[in-house]
């Protein structure tokens, strides 16, 4: 791997990592209030932290830019069709055992918390729910347990979603970029053709929170494999410098309009519903390209070894750091506020690093040994991160989603 491109891996990485870090950050200040439900955004200070909550909206952007990378190559006949097989084995290898892991020692963790505001328990009878990736669809389980892995169910969903569109790609778009941009702008008009049912029919939460509401979300992120692919195939030239400053100050003015609107307006509006986060979606779409395809003038701070670390270890310490939060609070070892936070974090870290470490390389090297398509050897090894899992042996790379 040439330094170039280890350089945009890293800094790929440290967005994921900067991700994790505002996610964490909203928790803390959710899981030590005496209602972790009912959150009142009355000061401006509480206001931007919540607004952070579009970190979730990047996992998703960046799961479809990196996996469908092959899918695109392919449809543009420069690469060949995605072994399916070996795509879903790696996609369960990278997910399923440190997700499982981590749903027992949330049980262990709430149990030791004992009756604290933040521990929301199920009934013994909806716990396979989790263990099927199903706790979205039912509001008994929807955003209980461990309150982050509703984003997992929605992520496992686009991976078996994403060999029937690369399918549909490859048949009736091969070749033809035009085509296969029409068909994932479709994607994304299905996703608010859906919020938009949903607002009109009051289906609540349930809905809201399903796969299909987030398909814009993804296809943003395709969009731009599809863009890299095709200009690949071109032999385009990177973008200069103006145009990767422009495409990340572009970005950052977005955020803030897409954050001061939600601040602002109405939350039960038609706009708001059926858009959602929508304009963040873009905004970090127009990241990745700034970081893929030009000098990623703005954000080469991204690719910084501590952030680009965090982003490697990013999936361990989302699905672990409720938990820890809610039991430290519980066992009243620690007072409330930022103090927990910070006490709390490096926990959580090395939670994550061991999860990376002792659970996920491992299964993923196994899975590494498969055979694999040669379109798939820059865009499908791991839980939405670059491919740099080879012959057995691993070099970092990570994601959570999220």
């Amino acid at each position: 791997m040439s330094k170039e491109a280890q350089r945009r891996f890293a800094a790929l990485d440290g967005l994921r990592g900067i991700a994790a870090l505002m996610v964490f950050a909203i928790h803390v200040w959710i899981y030590q209030l005496p209602n972790t439900v009912v959150l009142r955004r009355d000061s401006w200070e509480k206001t931007l932290l919540f607004e952070g909550r579009v970190a979730f909206v990047m996992f998703f952007v960046l799961s479809g830019y990196l996996l469908y990378r092959a899918f695109a190559r392919a449809a543009l006949g420069q690469g060949k069709a995605v072994n399916v097989r070996s795509y879903l084995v790696r996609r369960a290898a990278r997910i399923v055992p440190a997700y499982y892991v981590a749903i027992l020692g949330t049980l262990a963790l709430l149990w030791a918390a004992g009756d604290v505001p933040g521990r929301r328990l199920v009934d013994a009878a909806q716990l396979p729910l989790y263990f099927v990736f199903g706790q979205n669809y039912t509001p008994d389980t929807l955003l209980k347990l461990n309150a982050a892995t509703w984003t997992l169910a929605v992520e496992v969903v686009f991976y078996l979603m994403l060999p029937v569109i690369g399918w549909l790609a490859l048949r009736w778009c091969r070749g033809r970029v035009g085509r296969q941009a029409l068909l994932l702008a479709g994607l994304a008009a299905t996703g608010l053709a859906w919020n938009a049912v949903d607002y009109s029919a009051g289906w609540g939460p349930v809905a809201s929170h399903s796969p299909p509401s987030f398909l814009p979300y993804f296809a943003c992120g395709m969009l731009v494999a599809l863009l890299v692919e095709w200009r690949r195939a071109r032999g385009s030239a990177p973008l200069g410098t103006g145009a990767s400053a422009a495409l990340v100050g572009g970005a950052a003015a977005v955020l803030v309009l897409n954050g001061w609107w939600h601040a602002t307006f109405a939350h039960d509006s038609v706009a708001m519903e059926v858009l959602a986060d929508s304009g963040a979606a873009l905004a970090f779409a127009a990241i990745i390209a700034a970081l893929v395809l030009g000098t990623g003038t703005g954000v080469r701070w991204l690719g910084a070894r501590p952030l680009a670390w965090m982003g490697e270890i990013t999936y361990g310490f989302y699905l672990w750091h409720i938990p820890l939060l809610v039991c430290a609070r519980g066992l009243g070892i620690l007072p409330s506020g930022i103090v927990l936070g910070l006490a709390v974090l490096p926990v959580a870290i090395a939670f994550g690093a061991a999860s990376w470490h002792w659970i996920e390389q491992p299964f993923m090297r196994r899975a590494a040994r498969l055979p694999r398509g040669a379109a798939e050897a820059s865009g499908l090894a791991g839980h939405g991160e670059p491919a740099r899992v080879k012959a057995g042996r691993s070099l970092p790379a990570t994601n959570y989603n999220g």
